[in-house]
């Protein structure tokens, strides 16, 4: 395969893993709401909000591996931060979502007793979950390209002593 054809498939397929990460909590609740007996459209909601994030994080995404790909001096650093921002969605999206829910389950299950939606938590969790993954992807990419050194700026010549 050549450079060129990599660079046309490769952020696409990466949008799929990235939409894929986003929906398959949701896709998990439901599956254990179903086999639990609770199998009704109560964890539809958490799908479909999971499904529109996962859409347009996919999006946004595939918009920054395009110009990483565009900018980057070397090609490697792009898809260690690329990799780097799908483990941190990774990570938020379960793990992050799991230690909320747990560890606040007292105050979530009287919010819900008041009847506040739980997709708004849900929804909220995975958006930061999205915010941490982009900060990091971006920031990496960042970090490995190189960048011009700060000594070899013109020097402000320094200021008369009066």
């Amino acid at each position: 395969m050549n450079r060129q054809l990599v660079d046309e498939i490769a952020p696409p397929i990466y949008a799929v893993f990235d939409f894929t990460v986003i929906l398959v909590p949701a896709l998990a609740v439901k599956l254990a709401s179903d086999r639990g007996g609770m199998g009704d459209a109560e964890g539809v909601d958490l799908i479909v909000a999971s499904a529109i994030l996962g859409v347009a994080h996919a999006a946004l995404a595939w918009v920054r591996l395009r110009s990483e790909e565009r900018i980057a001096v070397r090609r490697a650093d792009m898809w260690i931060a690329a990799f780097d921002s799908l483990v941190v969605l990774t990570f938020g999206a379960t793990i992050l979502l799991v230690a909320i829910l747990y560890g606040f389950a007292d105050e979530h299950a009287s919010l819900v007793d008041r009847g506040y939606p739980v997709v708004v938590l849900w929804v909220g969790v995975q958006l930061v979950a999205i915010a941490a993954a982009e900060g990091t992807g971006r920031f990496v990419f960042w970090w490995l390209e190189p960048h011009d050194p700060i000594t070899s700026r013109r020097r402000r010549s320094p200021r008369p002593s009066r």
